[in-house]
């Protein structure tokens, strides 16, 4: 069941800073108001570790557990390359797991060498998102919002589910 509502909300103690043109929250502030993001609910095909790069799992028999079972996203697997997000909590094969699917995910788990506007894909280490270059064939997954320390950062997850 979709989280997205269309009720947008700012705190009465959030402002724009006129002098330099940039946002401050308020005390208030955090990714979840204004539903700035939205979170779905999959069943786990395979252990999955929270903050992993998740993809539906196409190897799946049945077509409608093709869009309800995830798995750790990995270019090295045809069938795991449908990225749709980051996995907001661990989850043994069976278990469900809450997945951004768009908006802002915390430390999401990213390559190594990311930094702020990096744009990330599925790449070769499962649950890991990779920076995205020239020569890729899969869609864009995430932009990093800042460069990644010990392989976590921030990112603004692009809607693909």
């Amino acid at each position: 069941m979709a989280t997205n509502t269309n009720l947008q909300k700012i705190y009465a103690s959030d402002e724009l800073n006129a002098s330099s043109a940039t946002y401050v929250a308020g005390s208030e502030d955090d990714i979840s108001s204004s539903h700035r993001r939205q979170v779905e609910e999959f069943v786990a095909g395979e252990a999955i570790v929270a903050n992993d790069l998740v993809s539906l799992d196409l190897s799946q028999t049945g077509d409608g557990a093709k869009a309800l079972v995830v798995v750790q996203a990995d270019t090295g697997t045809a069938t795991d390359t449908a990225a749709i997000g980051f996995a907001l909590n661990s989850a043994a094969t069976g278990e469900k797991v809450s997945v951004t699917i768009a908006g802002i995910h915390q430390s999401a788990n990213v390559a190594g060498a990311t930094v702020a506007g990096s744009k990330l894909c599925a790449g070769s280490t499962a649950g890991q998102a990779a920076i995205y270059v020239n020569t890729d064939v899969l869609p864009i997954i995430a932009i990093s919002a800042e460069a990644d320390t010990a392989n976590v950062a921030t990112v603004f997850v692009i809607k693909q589910f």
